[in-house]
């Protein structure tokens, strides 16, 4: 096949064009190799600008954070130094402490043991004092047995008085307080007394009282005299303790009032040793003395004398010892008083004549009286309704 000029143009601008192609293409390759690594250098320049900026920075953190570390670590070697010490101390302190502790542990556990022991002595010691106080309080019971044995029957003066009361109440189961009365044909003799002391010992001088009355009056007439009656009482008791005039003898005896009644002829004689003798006749009291000296020793002895009155039916006679007087009031911490008593007395008589009645209202009185105070002295008060 021919070819034209035609064709052989075409071909040879084809040609042409191909090669310019082939020329641009590694013309525009070579151009985009050195621009991309003009800017490959600047951002590997850069990278490194920004390389070593990142390493100063980090370097200084590293620098900063080392030095704040030491710091910490300085402060708390400080401070673990500081809290080693005080440790140190506590620990020193606790073991001193738990030594100290042990030791009293110790001494603890000793006195519990000597507490033991003693708290065991005095079980056993109590046990025999509580033993022993049965057997006193038994031997005191028995005693009070004794006691009541003695005193005459109180028939004598449902007998002899209309009506009559005795209100007894001893301070400690036994008394120094005692009633005693005697009746021969149509005389009767009675009377109210009040020993030294009052319990045991009181008891003891009120047995001698109730042998020696029961001596002196073993024969009693209408002309006996109440007063003779006390002398010689005085005289058995002065001889029974063997006291005399010495002061530093001791003055134990009793005081009383002795009375003497003709139930015929209602003749009436008292004689009085400290105590006196109250008479209630028509609402009003009238009081007779005794002298001021008890059967006993004394040093400046006085002669009894006998007072001689006509009793009235439905008289009332009240003897008493000063249990009742001086007792001490539980509220105001003041006595009873006799100046009380006697007003107790009078309008009692005046309310009821019973001794039932009389009596229960004593007791009433002297309970409210004294309240939660302790009973002071052995009580008694007789009285009697002609």
């Amino acid at each position: 096949m021919t070819l034209n000029t035609l064709d052989i143009i075409l071909i040879v601008v084809a040609l042409l064009f191909g090669v310019i192609a082939i020329v641009l293409y590694f013309r525009n390759r070579n151009i985009a190799q050195k621009s991309a690594r003009r800017t490959e250098n600047r951002m590997k320049q850069q990278i490194r600008i920004y390389k070593d900026a990142y390493d100063r920075q980090n370097a200084l953190y590293e620098h900063l954070k080392n030095t704040k570390q030491e710091e910490k670590q300085t402060q708390i070697s400080t401070q673990v130094n500081v809290d080693a010490a005080t440790i140190l101390l506590e620990q020193k302190k606790l073991e001193q402490e738990k030594i100290e502790f042990s030791e009293k542990n110790k001494r603890l556990w000793s006195m519990s043991i000597q507490m033991q022991k003693e708290k065991e002595h005095i079980n056993i010691l109590k046990n025999e004092i509580e033993r022993k106080h049965r057997a006193v309080t038994d031997s005191i019971k028995y005693a009070q047995r004794i006691q009541l044995a003695v005193l005459p029957p109180t028939e004598i003066l449902k007998n002899a008085f209309t009506d009559y009361f005795l209100f007894w109440r001893p301070r400690e189961i036994v008394s120094g307080d005692f009633y005693w009365m005697k009746r021969c044909g149509n005389i009767i003799a009675f009377t109210i007394a009040d020993c030294t002391g009052h319990g045991v010992p009181g008891s003891f001088m009120s047995l001698l009282g109730v042998t020696f009355l029961n001596e002196v009056c073993s024969n009693i007439t209408e002309k006996s005299s109440p007063s003779e009656i006390l002398e010689n009482l005085r005289g058995f008791i002065i001889n029974a303790l063997s006291q005399h005039q010495c002061e530093d003898e001791p003055k134990d005896g009793m005081d009383m009032a002795f009375c003497l009644l003709n139930l015929d002829t209602l003749e009436l004689k008292f004689s009085g040793a400290n105590n006196p003798l109250y008479i209630v006749r028509n609402g009003e009291l009238t009081e007779y003395k005794g002298i001021k000296n008890p059967i006993g020793q004394h040093p400046r002895p006085k002669t009894f004398e006998t007072v001689t009155i006509q009793a009235q039916k439905g008289d009332y006679l009240y003897m008493f010892s000063d249990g009742f007087a001086d007792q001490f009031s539980g509220t105001t911490k003041r006595k009873v008083t006799y100046g009380r008593l006697k007003e107790l007395l009078t309008e009692l008589c005046k309310q009821n004549t019973s001794g039932e009645y009389q009596k229960q209202q004593l007791s009433d009185f002297i309970d409210k009286w004294k309240g939660g105070y302790v009973q002071m002295d052995d009580i008694l008060i007789g009285g009697f309704l002609i």
